[in-house]
C-alpha cells in the first residue's frame, strides 16, 4: 500500500502545473461551505486543462499585480 509520504513525494516531482491541479482538487475536497455548480466545475476543468497544455501561460502574483495596477491610473 502506498504511504502518503510516497504520494506527496510523487506529487512534488510532477511539472508545477500538474502540482498546481492536484492542489486546486486537494482545496476543492475541503470546500465544504457550498457545492459547486455543474458549470463551475466544467470552467475549473477547462482552465486546468488550458494550463496543463499551454493553451494559456499564468501570470506570477507580480505580474498579475503590474497589469492590475496599470488599470487604474
Amino acid at each position: 500500500m502506498t504511504t502518503v509520504t510516497e504520494i506527496i513525494n510523487e506529487v512534488l516531482s510532477l511539472p508545477r502545473t500538474d502540482r498546481g491541479y492536484v492542489a486546486q482538487k486537494l482545496i476543492e475536497s475541503l470546500d465544504d461551505e457550498r457545492d459547486l455548480t455543474a458549470d463551475e466545475k466544467a470552467t475549473l476543468d477547462r482552465r486546468s486543462r488550458e494550463m496543463k497544455d499551454g493553451t494559456v501561460t499564468p501570470l506570477t502574483l507580480d505580474e498579475l499585480k503590474r497589469q492590475v495596477s496599470g488599470m487604474f491610473r
